[in-house]
């Protein structure tokens, strides 16, 4: 699950650093110094203290007092910082994100969500992704979800969702389907209206966006009688018919198994306990990690996710 987890983050750095064209000399070595951190079995070594705790000053001190420019590469830095540290371990990945938090890097991270820089937006909804989990080899919750929410990222990513930049969109659901594990993030990204412009990508996106938005639509739905009634009353179960039926072979197994979730109206969903609700939407979300690892490996028909260029 490790890889997996790394490999989306990885891909939608990179993505934004694309931009289309050819890379900078400073984008490649960020490029590859994330690469290099990562061994041969998908296992990455722990950061020393030295070298975290100087990083963690630096981004800070450019988050809170930067120009816009300089804010972007501390941007590119924290998620580079988020995934290393998650794949070194639980203890330097909840170390990490305590000091984020704590440092006061939210609200800075937060605000790039509203930037007219669509760049920056990306930036911003792909830090939050990385932050929003601790070490994905476990399913154990943490409070950086909550403390996300809460210092204002749904709004601006539920407004995310009806960008023009399909790229945009695409890191917003992925920001969007982590912070739903936490049992109230969910019930504040359905408050916000996320629904309907997820279902609307999910019947009219590319491929890749409807992979990001099934995923979210499903982890909302976890646990949730009014989402899941509001997803059936809106023709979700026909729509995931048809992508099972003709959709892309990369989409094709997920939406038959959400659809045949949704009319399955055997028995009333048992009410799950906050614990057991946060197992089964982060095993959720890593099932649209995997598709996802699998379209980025692949491509083919796929084309890399949207990236935007300003």
């Amino acid at each position: 699950m490790r890889s997996l987890f790394l490999c989306a983050l990885f891909y939608l750095l990179v993505s934004v650093r694309g931009g289309g064209g050819s890379k900078g000399a400073s984008e490649e070595k960020g490029a590859e110094r994330l690469r290099s951190e990562i061994s041969a079995d998908g296992g990455v070594e722990p950061l020393l203290e030295s070298e975290l705790r100087d990083a963690l000053k630096d981004i800070l001190a450019v988050l809170q007092h930067g120009s816009d420019a300089s804010k972007e590469g501390a941007l590119e830095r924290l998620v580079e910082l988020a995934v290393h540290t998650g794949e070194a371990g639980r203890e330097q990945a909840v170390a990490f994100r305590v000091a984020i938090v704590a440092g006061g890097a939210l609200p800075p991270v937060v605000k790039a969500l509203s930037s007219e820089s669509t760049r920056r937006q990306h930036l911003g909804a792909t830090a939050l992704h990385a932050l929003a989990l601790d070490d994905p080899s476990t399913q154990d919750d943490n409070d950086h979800q909550l403390e996300i929410c809460k210092a204002g990222a749904v709004p601006p990513l539920v407004r995310m969702l009806s960008a023009a930049e399909p790229g945009v969109q695409h890191a917003a659901t992925g920001a969007l389907s982590a912070l739903a594990e936490n049992p109230a993030c969910q019930a504040m990204i359905a408050a916000e209206g996320a629904v309907a412009p997820l279902l609307d990508m999910a019947s009219y996106g590319s491929d890749m966006q409807k992979l990001g938005a099934l995923g979210a639509l499903e982890v909302l739905q976890v646990n949730n009688a009014e989402v899941r009634t509001q997803l059936q009353a809106n023709g979700l179960a026909e729509t995931l018919n048809g992508i099972a039926s003709m959709g892309s072979p990369l989409l094709r197994g997920e939406a038959a198994t959400f659809g045949a979730r949704l009319i399955d109206s055997s028995a009333p969903p048992q009410k799950l306990s906050p614990s057991a609700h946060v197992k089964v939407a982060r095993e959720t979300r890593a099932r649209y990690d995997g598709v996802r690892h699998r379209a980025f490996r692949m491509m083919q028909g796929w084309g890399a996710a949207e990236s935007p260029t300003h």
